[in-house]
């Protein structure tokens, strides 16, 4: 391994007048918050005269210079490198505040690079998703709205505050960044020792996730078989980044390998597993000095996980040969690339057919994530949007089933992991048949549902009534209720009841309400019975009998779950119940399979 180490203050790294510097789309985002953005504004500030702090390394893939720009590739240290170019953008407005010309020109010489034709370009290129923002924000006077990774806003305006706070001379803090500030400059050749010098080399500031370690094995290895191999691998991971973005690429590598393998992955054996899949999958894998390590190493569950069985006969599966089939490790980027667009659309909801879109969501609104395991590969087949919607509702009743039962929760992944095994023909049928095997019966539904305590479970209580709506007008597909903010969730009995303000605005609901009212009102105010759904907020005249007053807007509503509240004469807690155990019989027949 060739590496070129160079320790060099701030000012001498940014110097250069032809060298810019290129964070690959393949990066993950700009993400420092502020306790990165104060540990690094603090060992400037607190440095004492002629003391030098050494912030770390930086890691650049360097090829051969040239008299024009020369491109290097950070392969580590990009969050630190963007940081301390927002800082010197901070610092050259406030010099050009305070009318210091000299030093503001001087910013000027380390934040931009010039090529032959004499224009000036950004000292620092980030990847694709966040240039955009850098640029906006590198301009200065920007506008907040225009930046989309806030990261970059956030650490512009912390800077900008901390020192307005805690520096007395600018001039001061200025000469410490650029000049008692250290880096170890590592310039390495080949693109295969830069990403392993990443992954061994320890960085004070965000810690490495499963993510940066899985894209570093996986470039770090197509390197080893020349530019061809390595570019190619390269576009399909930054495709992979791009589809992914704003979702996090370590849910997606679990649900993804878990799904792969047929059983469940926890986070912290993610990286063990996936390269132990790799090892076996992938041809060039034999090539790896560490292949050995990985033979005949069979990967077992989380230690102490209790497995669930979904019971899947043998006819019912694919039939698999005990010989892996070993694909190129091109190949296996490219399914990384495929998988991460299918997942992005199921995070998303961004398939062209709503309906499947607005299934999504519902199972969002449940807390159906682990679901997504069998989902991603659900979505990679070639089924009829029909099947698919029907196998969405199913998933829909099984997991509000088991949530209102409370069944254990560490046990979806593994049961959605399994499920992927289940062949195309008569899919339903034999998802249907395994699912019905660890459903909780009917009995135990209407129980428990009747009882069911929705607080912090909003969004799944909105879905429920709105399931119920839908049954009591018996809709044939011609109705939609808008979810959004447009249909609101209605507690009958207020969620607060006792303060001066809610006595003000809704009526004496503890005096209507009568004895132990506030005792019992923590029990029955988030129960389903005390649940309704309305297209508008009430307008309510406080009155003695503060639920006479909420009936008469109940009887405006178009939605019939609030027209049939307009049949009690009174509502208190006896009605809770009455009801909550007349939405739960009901309830059995609506999430069922």
């Amino acid at each position: 391994m060739k590496i070129t180490p160079s320790p060099l203050t701030i000012s001498q790294l940014l110097s250069s007048n032809n060298e810019q510097f290129l964070v690959p789309a393949y990066q993950r985002r700009y993400a420092w918050a502020d306790r990165q953005l104060g540990e690094l504004f603090d060992d400037i500030n607190l440095l004492k005269e002629n003391d030098t702090h050494l912030l770390s390394t930086i890691v650049f893939l360097t090829d051969n210079h040239t008299a024009g720009i020369n491109s290097l590739e950070i392969v580590d240290g990009q969050q630190r490198l963007t940081s301390i170019t927002i800082l010197l953008k901070v610092l050259q407005q406030k010099f050009k505040d305070i009318d210091q010309n000299k030093n503001h020109e001087k910013i000027n010489s380390y934040l931009k690079c010039e090529g032959y034709d004499g224009a000036k370009r950004n000292k620092l290129l980030l990847g694709e998703l966040d240039n955009p923002d850098y640029e906006i924000v590198m301009e200065g006077n920007f506008s907040e709205d225009d930046v989309v990774n806030k990261n970059l806003v956030n650490a512009y305006n912390k800077f900008s505050q901390w020192l307005d706070e805690h520096t007395s001379d600018i001039n001061i803090f200025y000469y410490k960044l650029i000049n008692s500030l250290m880096v170890i400059r590592l310039d390495v050749g080949q693109a295969k020792d830069a990403y392993k010098l990443f992954e061994t080399i320890n960085n004070r500031g965000l810690k490495l996730s499963p993510t940066d370690i899985i894209k570093n094995f996986l470039l770090g290895h197509a390197s080893i078989w020349g530019d061809v191999n390595s570019k190619q691998v390269r576009q399909y991971w930054q495709d992979v980044i791009i589809n992914l973005d704003g979702i996090n690429t370590d849910d997606f590598f679990r649900q993804w390998l878990s799904g792969t393998l047929k059983r469940k992955v926890s986070v912290s054996k993610l990286i063990d597993e996936f390269k132990s899949y790799y090892m076996e999958n992938v041809k060039e894998a034999e090539a790896l000095s560490t292949y050995h390590l990985y033979e005949d190493v069979e990967s077992n569950s989380e230690d102490g996980d209790e497995l669930v069985t979904t019971e899947i006969d043998s006819e019912q599966i694919s039939i698999k040969s005990n010989k892996v089939k070993k694909i190129s490790i091109n190949e296996f980027a490219a399914k990384l690339k495929n998988a991460s667009h299918i997942y992005s659309k199921i995070i998303n909801r961004s398939f062209d057919n709503n309906e499947i879109n607005k299934s999504l969501f519902n199972l969002t609104r449940i807390r159906s994530f682990p679901s997504y395991i069998f989902l991603l590969n659900l979505f990679s087949r070639d089924l009829s949007d029909k099947v698919k919607l029907q196998i969405l509702k199913m998933i829909q009743s099984f997991m509000l089933r088991r949530h209102i039962c409370e069944y254990r929760t560490g046990e979806f992944d593994d049961i959605f992991s399994k499920l992927v095994d289940v062949k195309d023909e008569d899919i339903e049928n034999i998802i249907c048949v395994n699912l019905k095997k660890i459903f909780p019966p009917d009995i135990e539904f209407e129980e428990k549902l009747s009882r069911y305590n929705f607080k912090g479970n909003i969004d799944r209580a909105k879905y429920m009534l709105e399931l119920y709506e839908y049954d009591l007008i018996i809709d044939k597909g011609e109705y939609s209720i808008n979810s959004g903010s447009l249909v609101h969730l209605e507690h009958i009995i207020p969620v607060v009841i006792d303060t001066k303000k809610a006595k003000r605005e809704l009526g004496d609901w503890v005096e209507y309400l009568g004895e132990k009212a506030l005792e019992k009102h923590s029990m029955y105010v988030n129960m389903i019975g005390n649940f309704s759904i309305l297209g508008s907020e009430l307008n309510i005249i406080a009155s003695n009998n503060p639920f006479l007053a909420k009936v008469k807007e109940y009887k405006k509503s178009n939605l019939q779950l609030s027209k049939n509240l307009t049949r009690y004469s009174t509502f208190k807690f006896k009605q809770v119940e009455e009801r909550s155990k007349e939405l739960a019989r009901i309830g059995v027949t609506i999430w069922t399979l």
